[in-house]
């Protein structure tokens, strides 16, 4: 039986979190390479220092091996000739000896340097009690001095010896940092090479998909959308290019169906208006008739100018040009007489107000009454027929109060994102009536316009509630 593992997804690293590591890693073979070559530069300097300590420590070797030859030599003499001089001489010889052999000391750094050179200094003492040479014949053959020479020479071997492993260990040590150099330079080259590469694949490309997708897009074409490669900040640059592209494309979409819209609103007056106007001037027509005809255009040019106006609101509104004339106005009185005269048009939907009287606002009735139709009019389209539509002003601190609620279908969280934007119709709000998706920002450009704020709340299938704070008019508050 064999075990079936889920697939885990690992999310690639973001840019920032690569050029992080990019950069990171350059630092650190950088820091390594230079902190490598400042120790390997101590190190070959504190040998090339040991060689030249055992350089010193060879020429004083060698200094002290002449000596003590100088005294054996005019040891010699002094035993052949008797001649004092020569006696003399060796002594001075002796002194040099053993300064040179103090001098030693300082180049002593092994333990069997150290005994080699302690037993010099024994046989130097000897040699200094050691009789007079004419004296002891018979100690010729056996003297004292041929041993120091042959612990010199055992000394000079060691310094050459360790003056040698010395150099031999700077020449591997150079090898070695050689070696290392090249392959950490190789190393960061490599990863210098993979990270543009890298930076290429998750940077320039995505960058390029972006920046040909709004061109395309800025050329007309709103169907352009840009691949996604990445989930990252490029990635998520393309989603929101992508997200905006829709909208733009839905807004676009839906301004076409507003001019559609506002077009087939003015063809029906104009037609009837020309086939009035036909009427009047193509046949022979009563009076009775003529003043129908009259009546009819008249009525035509009046809704024209009606939806002249509600465009050139919208218009202004639009463009932030529009203004109020604030006054002070009754609230409750002015939505009581709104419901009274709306009542008719509203006939198939039970119309309720409840209302705190003397809400003085200072306001331009006119704009409110914009507010209050388009409102109140979405509520009923958007709601079944014989459902209730509650309004209600009340007093709350130094506010009034406006509610307008519905029993409709409701509006969806992602709906309401969108509700007050430009054409920010809800998706679901196509399916369920017509319109331009202007209605709603409109509204909330002339509350704020008077300093007041506008809220909905709505869960699908429990309606909506539209809440509008206006404040209260100071003498009031």
């Amino acid at each position: 039986m064999t075990m079936k593992f889920p697939r885990v997804l690992l999310r690639p690293p973001t840019i920032r979190m690569l050029v992080v590591l990019w950069v990171g890693s350059a630092m650190l073979a950088w820091v390594i390479l230079v902190a490598g070559w400042f120790v390997a530069e101590n190190r070959l300097s504190a040998m090339g220092n040991q060689v030249v300590v055992n350089i010193r420590a060879l020429d004083a070797t060698r200094k002290l091996e002449t000596a003590v030859l100088g005294y054996r030599h005019e040891d010699l003499l002094w035993y052949a000739t008797g001649h004092n001089d020569h006696q003399q001489q060796s002594r001075e010889y002796l002194r040099t000896a053993e300064q040179t052999a103090q001098g030693l000391a300082r180049y002593v750094d092994a333990p069997q340097e150290r005994e080699l050179w302690t037993a010099i200094q024994d046989k130097l003492k000897d040699l200094g009690k050691q009789p007079a040479a004419a004296a002891l014949t018979a100690e010729v053959e056996a003297w004292p001095a041929s041993g120091l020479s042959s612990l010199i020479r055992h000394f000079e071997v060691q310094d050459e010896i360790q003056m040698q492993n010395s150099i031999m260990a700077a020449d591997h040590l150079r090898g070695t940092v050689r070696h290392w150099t090249e392959g950490l330079s190789v190393g960061t080259a490599v990863l210098l090479l993979s990270g543009a590469a890298e930076f290429v694949r998750r940077v320039v490309r995505p960058a390029l998909n972006v920046t040909r997708a709004a061109e395309a897009f800025g050329q007309g074409d709103f169907s352009i959308r840009t691949p996604i490669l990445y989930e990252d900040e490029l990635g998520t640059l393309a989603r929101t290019f992508n997200n905006m592209a829709h909208d733009i494309a839905d807004r676009e979409k839906d301004r076409l169906q507003f001019v559609a819209m506002v077009v087939h609103d003015l063809k029906n007056p104009m037609l009837a208006i020309d086939m009035a106007t036909r009427l009047l001037f193509g046949s022979k027509t009563t009076e009775e008739q003529r003043q129908s005809y009259l009546e009819g255009i008249r009525e035509e040019v009046a809704r024209v100018r009606g939806i002249i106006r509600d465009l050139t609101d919208d218009i202004q509104v639009v463009n932030g040009r529009f203004s109020i004339r604030k006054t002070d106005v009754d609230l409750s009185t002015l939505v009581r007489q709104f419901v009274e005269r709306q009542s008719r048009a509203f006939a198939d939907h039970e119309i309720t107000l409840k209302t705190d009287e003397g809400c003085i606002i200072q306001g331009d009735a006119e704009r409110i009454e914009r507010v209050l139709t388009n409102l109140v009019s979405n509520a009923v389209k958007y709601s079944p027929p014989n459902t209730r539509v509650t309004l209600r002003v009340e007093k709350k601190n130094s506010l009034a109060v406006l509610t307008i609620s519905d029993q409709g279908p409701g509006i969806a969280k992602e709906d309401l994102q969108v509700l007050f934007q430009p054409f920010g119709r809800g998706r679901s709000a196509h399916s369920l009536a017509e319109g331009t998706g202007m209605g709603l920002y409109v509204v909330k450009q002339i509350v704020e316009a008077h300093d007041g704020k506008i809220e909905v709340r709505s869960e699908l299938g429990h309606g909506a509630t539209f809440e509008i704070r206006l404040p209260l008019a100071s003498k009031m508050s």
